[in-house]
């Protein structure tokens, strides 16, 4: 049986561990050869000149041969006006590579020994370049869409409960009385001050994923968006703006789907029934992305703000689809993320109270 690629020795081509043998010089290098390519010729940020520039070793630093401006390999790049080093913000970069379900600023800041307000902002960063420059070209072949619902979870109440026997004497009525049973049920949901607080900060990702055909393969490319609720006209418009004209649709029986068949080919399975319809229709794929998703919740940022929550279900989106990617091509990747960026418009001086007004709904 052929061996997992994540479990080969090409997947780790570039790991934490070679990186934290690096010199300062050694991680300098690394940046200036992603940003420019090569270590011989460079191009001015300020008047865009692309020649063999005047290299002031001592400052790491460059002064152009045309407007005389000097500029480093950072200008321009949301690390612009760092304060780490190259060799620290190259170990970050590896680090926040290789885990699964994300990376925490607390940890972070505990590996590379910065302060947390730096490893968050850093990590901020990060997500912003990711999400700026993601792909939203149009979505071919097998499409699987479905809508998850994450943040608002209410605190549990400062007391115990104790046993009402009259509240267990009508659970028990409920369970030989189904149609009792749901009636109580459906009551207490809607009408309960936690369920009101919780739908205050409730927002639905929307995930749309394109399958390989060869079976085994899984998704080939993800596109996320936040929504309000799971509604028809909503899905309707994210649809039209993500997939192509081509491509059929599966999703599950959810009615804001419905209406999908007058533009495309939609099948749906019933999940009250089943988990896969015998002619294979399923939308396992979207439903493996938001176990990702979860997973980071849960065990890594432990609580998502609605104003953040498009940055971090675009990250796991580009984690699921740079999972078959060595650590070397990931660790590429995002260099071209970043250094396309431009300066970060949304966490740059965020400690001064430069921060994004709005959540990001409906991208």
């Amino acid at each position: 049986m052929a061996q997992h690629f994540l479990l080969t020795s090409a997947s780790r081509d570039l790991c934490a561990y070679d990186i934290a043998g690096w010199s300062e010089e050694d991680a300098f290098w690394f940046f200036v050869e992603q940003r420019w390519g090569g270590r011989d010729v460079q191009t001015c940020p300020s008047c865009g000149a692309i020649d063999s520039h005047y290299f002031r070793a001592k400052r790491r630093q460059w002064r152009c041969k045309h407007c005389d401006r000097c500029f480093s390999v950072t200008s321009g790049t949301p690390f612009d006006s760092r304060k780490m080093s190259f060799h620290k913000m190259m170990l970050g970069i590896a680090l926040y590579l290789s885990g699964a379900k994300g990376k925490s600023a607390v940890q972070l800041s505990r590996e590379i020994n910065v302060n947390f307000k730096t490893a968050f902002a850093f990590i901020g960063k990060l997500r912003e370049c990711l999400l700026r420059n993601r792909s939203v070209e149009k979505l071919t072949g097998q499409v699987q869409i479905d809508g998850g619902h994450f943040g608002g979870k209410p605190r549990k109440k400062n007391y115990r409960n104790r046993p009402d026997h009259a509240a267990i004497a009508g659970k028990v009525e409920g369970i030989l009385n189904p149609e009792l049973k749901s009636r109580r049920r459906k009551r207490s949901y809607a009408y309960s001050k936690e369920n009101i607080e919780r739908r205050k900060k409730r927002r639905i990702v929307m995930v749309f994923r394109d399958v390989y055909p060869e079976k085994g393969q899984g998704a080939r490319r993800t596109i996320v968006s936040v929504a309000m609720s799971e509604n028809e006209r909503d899905a309707i418009e994210l649809a039209h703006r993500y997939i192509g004209e081509d491509a059929y649709i599966w999703t599950d029986e959810n009615p804001a789907y419905g209406q999908l068949a007058a533009w495309w080919e939609h099948e749906a399975v019933p999940h009250s029934e089943m988990f896969q319809t015998p002619e294979g229709v399923n939308d396992n794929q979207a439903e493996s992305f938001f176990s990702r998703l979860r997973r980071c919740e849960y065990g890594t940022v432990h609580r998502i703000e609605p104003k953040y929550l498009m940055d971090l279900a675009n990250e796991m989106a580009w984690r699921e689809d740079v999972r078959r990617m060595s650590e070397r091509q990931k660790l590429t990747d995002l260099f071209c993320k970043i250094m396309k960026n431009g300066l970060s418009r949304w966490w740059r001086g965020y400690f001064q109270g430069h921060h994004r007004e709005m959540e990001l709904l409906m991208l």
